[in-house]
């Protein structure tokens, strides 16, 4: 075989592969996987009537929701106080809140397919507010007597779901026989209002169409399944056919199985005149509802058996379409393969027999990936190994002082045998460059190396290092020294440092700072070491990069606080001014301040800058200025002094952050013009609006062009000049509505119309009604 092109033995695979495995799959489908199937099948019928329930009760929830929102509103409140239809129709502001109440349930409800009507009614009112007949007197809405038959719960913080039937024609009653009336199935939710909102008590119902519902349940897409609903009175509540509404289950032994069992799922078949069904149910804690779905289980395994034979036709033809468009197709895109295997066959061939030679692609192929799984071997063992030390856990442990196991500290005195111990921390400048630019595998790869670099370098006659890498920038290392001696150890260690740092260079194109502790004598106080080689690498925001830096207790001294409040003022002026070299200038002395201090700690330094910042994004809130458009909710100014690792990076940053904010300052100061110039508009429409406004001469009155007019108030108020001039014409009208007796073609004079017509198109546009209704109400 491997003297065969390696085109005909991918054909010969290709072949045997497809056709020999799906003849026998196709055959087991065929055979077995049958009776497999109707476990299956019931575990995704009772899957989808699960997900149907919770669809179900979600639905029905955010209508519940909308009536307690409803009941708790300000416009209920209102309501609750009135019980009489006279008395809703004297006061305006009742009437006003009625139609609010109205306006809500037909905005909410109204537009709900599943929705037949939703109504409120008080305890002892003689009125009705609903979607569907807006708002009339009590006598003329369908009858509340199903209420008192169902016992409606008139003290319950929750609400009550009744299935019930009404009357297709709202006219007339829900109770008794109605000669040419058809009856709707429904289901009502009937929420009582709580005594705690007011003392009027009420109601608020929202009918569901039982038909809508169902078709819900029962999507038009469900293989010859009926799903339905009992309440907990095993009652059918909701069922494509109206006639099983409000009866028990057709069936009494599904009942038994469902009731009987204790489960809350489950599912079971049965036998109906011959013909096998399969039953799923859910109790749900929902009103303790139970759905049900029945399905006909020889219909469902006839479909699966012809879907399975259809689908293994189409298998064998695909395959063999399959076959001829691989040998078609493959000598057009087997020529780069070619071409690869040539290469590596010429490359592989130098030093070989004459038989070794004679391979075919795939035996060359072979050998170069048995080279790189040795050498991908290699390296894995590698990090296999540096990874899987025990010591190096418990070393980075007792670093961060969480190492208690007394036995695993003894088992450090082979590891360190001399007496004393200085912990170094070097951490990688521009660090948070590092992370943005390399994977983890690829740190991973180069801080394996400057442990080695750290370990090599140090550890010599009377010094042991051991160096582990602590964080995602930084390498630890723990110097174990025969005899300290202050002046030749710290001689030593600069020297080793500086040949590390020149190496590490060769490595990857970042620069390291190094901190060192001072000599500890108990290896129990290595977190203690590890706590001032930290501070010494901090100390790198007024040294510098690419420093060793030893720790001296001034470093742990430093609490005092200090912060140029005289300069922070300055900035803040000369930016409102918006002199960016004044502020430049005294960002340069800020920094020259802070540098002389002497051992001045890292987080003094990040505190004032971080200080200023805020102070900066203070004074410009103040200017009502929205810094926010172009620095976001300001959080990232923080974070990013805070990575930075000198100061002089951070003074860098926080001029490129005084410069956006200038940019801005000119962008605002246009706009601010725009507002000016919105305001005189609005105010010489507010006075002449009762005339007949020429706009091209108000504009050159204003000294700018009708366009230019235009676009200013539509940008400045969302609104056109003529919208907005109407609207003050309505709203005086309204009130001479009101409060005079004056004729409505004098009113409409008065406002700036010529004629009647005017006036009550308008009106009706932006109040919804006529000026004779307001009136009208207004005299009730």
């Amino acid at each position: 075989m491997r003297r065969f092109s390696f085109f005909w033995q991918i054909f010969l695979m290709i072949f045997c592969v497809l056709i020999i495995p799906t003849s026998l799959i196709a055959y087991y489908a065929m055979q077995d996987v049958a009776k497999y199937a109707e476990d299956n099948i019931a575990v995704s019928k009772l899957d989808n009537l699960e997900s149907v329930s919770d669809a179900t009760e979600l639905i029905l929830s955010s209508y519940t929701r909308n009536v307690i929102q409803f009941a708790n509103s300000a416009a209920y409140r209102n309501l609750g106080q009135v019980t009489s239809y006279q008395e809703l129709n004297i006061d305006f502001e009742m009437v006003r809140t009625a139609w609010d109440a109205q306006s809500y349930l037909s905005r909410v409800f109204g537009t709900e397919k599943m929705v037949q009507s939703c109504f409120y009614v008080g305890k002892s009112s003689d009125f009705v507010i609903s979607s569907d007949k807006n708002i009339c007197r009590l006598e003329n809405y369908a009858s509340l007597d199903w209420m008192k038959d169902k016992a409606v719960s008139e003290t319950g913080i929750r609400g009550e779901w009744i299935a019930r039937e009404l009357y297709n024609n709202q006219d007339g009653k829900d109770g008794g026989e109605s000669q040419g009336r058809s009856k709707i199935p429904v289901l009502s939710y009937v929420y009582s209002i709580s005594p705690l909102i007011t003392a009027k008590g009420g109601y608020i119902v929202c009918n569901i169409y039982n038909s809508r519902l169902s078709e819900f349940i029962n999507p038009s897409n469900q293989a010859s399944g009926v799903c339905y609903i009992l309440d907990e009175d095993r009652n059918i509540i909701c069922h494509p056919d109206n006639a099983f509404f409000l009866g028990g289950e057709e069936n009494p032994l599904i009942l038994d199985n469902i009731f009987g069992s204790k489960q809350r799922t489950g599912y079971f078949d049965y036998e109906k005149d011959g013909v096998r069904y399969l039953c799923a149910f859910k109790r749900s804690s929902f009103n303790n509802w139970t759905y049900v779905v029945n399905y006909s289980m020889d219909e469902i395994m006839r479909q699966v058996k012809s879907v399975t034979s259809t689908a293994m036709l189409i298998i064998m033809f695909a395959i063999a379409v399959e076959m001829v468009l691989v040998l078609l197709i493959s000598y057009w895109i087997f020529k780069p393969f070619r071409m690869l295997f040539n290469n590596v066959k010429e490359n592989m061939t130098e030093g070989m027999t004459e038989k070794a030679s004679s391979k075919n692609e795939v035996y060359y192929l072979n050998e170069v990936f048995k080279k790189m799984k040795s050498e991908e071997s290699q390296i894995h063992d590698i990090l296999e190994k540096k990874n899987s030390d025990a010591q190096r856990l418990h070393l980075r442990e007792m670093l961060t002082g969480t190492l208690e196991s007394r036995e695993k500290k003894e088992s450090f005195t082979k590891m360190f045998p001399y007496e004393h111990f200085m912990v170094l921390l070097a951490s990688v400048d521009d660090g948070s460059e590092m992370l943005r630019k390399y994977n983890s595998d690829e740190r991973m790869f180069y801080f394996l190396q400057i442990e080695e670099l750290f370990t090599d370098c140090l550890s010599q006659e009377g010094y042991e290092a051991k160096s582990i890498r602590f964080r995602s920038t930084t390498c630890a290392v723990v110097l174990n020294i025969k005899t300290y001696d202050q002046r030749k150890t710290a001689e030593y260690i600069t020297d080793k440092l500086e040949l590390v740092k020149q190496q590490v260079r060769q490595i990857f194109d970042y620069t390291l700072t190094i901190g060192i502790s001072a000599v500890h004598a108990d290896i129990n106080d290595l977190n203690e070491g590890m706590a001032e080689a930290t501070a010494a690498v901090k100390h790198r925001i007024i040294a510098g990069k690419n420093q060793v830096i030893f720790w001296n207790p001034r470093m742990n001294e430093s609490k005092r606080y200090y912060y140029p409040y005289t300069s922070e003022n300055k900035i803040i002026n000369y930016l409102k001014q918006q002199n960016t070299e004044a502020v430049y200038g005294e960002l340069e002395l800020v920094r020259k301040q802070l540098s002389n201090i002497e051992d001045i700690s890292y987080d003094n330094v990040v505190l004032v800058y971080q200080q200023m910042i805020g102070a900066i994004i203070k004074a410009m809130m103040e200017e009502k200025i929205q810094i926010s458009k172009f620095m976001g909710n300001g959080r990232q100014a923080y974070t990013t002094i805070a990575e930075k690792d000198t100061i002089e990076e951070i003074e860098l940053f926080v001029k490129g952050f005084i410069r956006q904010i200038q940019d801005y300052l000119g962008e605002v100061t246009e706009e601010k013009e725009d507002v000016k110039l919105y305001d005189r508009i609005i105010a010489y429409l507010d006075e002449h609006y009762k005339e007949d406004i020429d706009y091209e001469e108000a504009a050159g009155e204003i000294g700018i062009s009708y366009s230019y007019m235009r676009r200013v108030v539509k940008e400045g108020g969302d609104i056109s000049m003529v919208d907005y001039v109407n609207r003050l014409r309505i709203h005086e009208a309204k009130k001479l509505l009101l409060t005079t007796d004056l004729k409505i073609p004098e009113i409409a004079g008065m406002v700036g119309y010529h004629n009647v017509q005017s006036l009550n198109r308008f009106f009706k546009k932006y109040e919804g009604t006529t000026p004779n209704s307001v009136r009208d109400l207004e005299k009730k």
